[in-house]
């Protein structure tokens, strides 16, 4: 029977047709060609063995995120996560009754009749010129050069991260206009301290360490203030005083009470633990009202410990930020291994860091890791701390002047 042409036309055209069909479903009901390779991508990946490793590659953006968030609430690689020091059994002093000591010193400050600390000739004369509107740099040079030892510690902290901008001074003309005028009285009033306890056996190596703590704290401090306080120079001067009392408390010591020229225990705060708290910011307080110390400063010196309860003012905000740059300072250093035991501490949970506002972020971390590195006095050396978690970093190199 021969077939229809209608028949043979319809044979010819159904491939066509199909072919026609198909396209018109793809365009309607397939993903689009850049979905399609993705997919095409992924089923490849799937069936090989890297699959695990590139599996990430579709949601690339939002995977990175939620590991950067979770690395960036795991702190338990930074420095700042501190699992506290070792607790040591503390020795006492059986010649000191703790609470009759600390009343009777109190009832002194009240009346005005702590003891203040002696200011050597050499350094009254320089306080003189600098008090002196018109006063000359190299002249208190000068007078600072007759006594190395002094020089030394100006030196020593020009040369801080915090100062150096890169360039190593071992000139003290260069060095006083970077620390102006207030730091130099505060350096000052710190070598004049240290200083004083030089043939006390018994008091000379804690009154080393308090100083050593008080230079630490006031390089962080105005550390810190460059984001975190206006004044870099205040904060300095506040981290480098807030515990003047303590010195001020053991000269009291050593001046009004009988006590032995030799123990057969290291002697270290942590002996008087029962006599510097709450006492040592009153003794500080009078020391920097005697020494004319501004007013912010000497309200931190005050409340670098019980700032959160005073309440200040909206007028005092400066001041009450002021005591959060130093207490926090003050717990940095110590987790760094500066000053005396401290125990667990996360920064980031500490009132002085929420008070000013201190986020954890990426930008906040960067700047916080280098605090390590900017405590170390010398050049290229890092101050060896426990707790200190993160790797030391070698620091730029300095020319020499």
């Amino acid at each position: 029977m021969a077939s229809c042409p209608q028949d043979s036309l319809w044979n010819k055209c159904l491939p066509a047709l199909k072919k026609f069909k198909s396209a018109l479903l793809d365009f309607f009901l397939a993903p689009p060609p850049e979905l399609k390779k993705a997919f095409e991508k992924q089923e490849m990946y799937t069936n090989s063995d890297t699959s695990r490793i590139d599996e990430h590659l579709l949601f690339n953006n939002q995977d990175e995120e939620k590991l950067k968030e979770e690395e960036l609430q795991n702190d338990k690689n930074y420095w700042w996560n501190y699992e506290g020091a070792p607790y040591a059994e503390t020795p006492v002093f059986e010649e000191i009754d703790n609470q009759k000591v600390t009343e009777e010193l109190c009832l002194k400050i009240e009346r005005g009749e702590f003891p203040v600390i002696e200011i050597p000739s050499n350094v009254m004369r320089t306080m003189q010129i600098l008090n002196n509107q018109e006063f000359d740099y190299a002249e208190v040079a000068s007078l600072i050069n007759h006594s190395p030892g002094m020089a030394g510690e100006f030196i020593r902290v020009i040369n801080s991260s915090v100062y150096s901008r890169g360039v190593v001074i071992n000139d003290i003309k260069l060095a006083l206009p970077r620390l102006g005028r207030e730091n130099i009285k505060a350096l000052l009033y710190m070598y004049s301290a240290k200083i004083s306890f030089l043939n006390d056996p018994l008091f000379n190596q804690v009154a080393v360490d308090i100083v050593e703590h008080s230079y630490s704290v006031g390089i962080i401090a105005a550390y810190l203030s460059q984001r975190y306080y206006p004044d870099p120079d205040g904060a300095f001067l506040a981290g480098l005083l807030h515990d003047i009392g303590k010195l001020g408390i053991l000269k009291a010591l050593s001046q009004l009470y009988d006590l032995p020229k030799h123990v057969d225990f290291k002697v270290t705060e942590e002996v008087f633990d029962n006599i510097f708290p709450g006492l040592h910011e009153k003794a500080g307080k009078y020391l920097a009202n005697h020494w004319k110390v501004n007013e912010d400063i000497v309200s931190a010196i005050e409340h670098h410990h019980d700032f959160m309860n005073i309440g200040f003012s909206e007028d005092d905000q400066l001041a009450f930020h002021l005591s959060c740059i130093v207490n926090l300072s003050d717990n940095m250093a110590r987790i760094l291994g500066s000053g005396r035991r401290i125990g667990p501490v996360n920064i980031f949970s500490l009132p002085s860091t929420i008070d000013l506002s201190i986020e954890k972020t990426e930008d906040t971390i960067c700047f916080l890791d280098d605090i390590p590195k900017i405590i170390a006095y010398k050049q290229g050396e890092m101050k060896g701390a426990p707790g200190n978690k993160t790797s030391p970093k070698t620091s730029a190199p300095q020319k020499k002047i």
